[in-house]
């Protein structure tokens, strides 16, 4: 008897393990690559409000409506620029408006291949006693360079 309810929580966690590895890969695919970035202006800034936004759902466990706010590269040395994101959105139990700033480092030593060195990221949310997940944010690095 013993064996056999051993065996069905096996059973039971692999599927469970098996379902979950869809939704995981479909995030993945909601986090663009530094890598294509777009000619085109209009895209560009469409670009950076999607960067922008998978950066503020890692950071913030259920941010509401987020809004690109500005954006903007600068070179900051030969070789290297910052992308600089300003994100609106609001809590969603709360209901107050927030604004986030995002600093991306990438080095563009070669043009064709963007890469993301690393994350600064900082909001005005005072009421969430939660901090921002710095593991999360990081963790998109490699999301973004491939």
């Amino acid at each position: 008897m013993k064996a056999t309810l051993t065996f069905g929580l096996a059973l039971l966690a692999g599927l469970a393990l098996l379902a979950s590895a869809p939704a995981a890969r479909a995030a993945d695919d909601d986090v663009p690559s530094i890598k294509k970035r777009p000619a085109d202006k209009d895209k560009e800034k469409e670009w950076a409000a999607e960067i922008g936004t998978a950066i503020l759902k890692a950071a913030r466990s259920a941010p509401a409506k987020p809004e690109l706010g500005e954006y903007k590269i600068k070179n900051v040395k030969a070789g290297r620029r910052d992308l600089e994101i300003t994100m609106n959105w609001e809590g969603k139990l709360s209901k107050k408006k927030f604004v986030s700033t995002i600093v991306v480092q990438i080095d563009v030593s070669n043009d064709k291949e963007w890469e993301v060195l690393n994350i600064d990221y900082k909001d005005d949310n005072k009421l969430s006693p939660a901090k921002p997940n710095a593991t999360k944010i990081q963790e998109l690095i490699k999301k973004f360079n491939r």
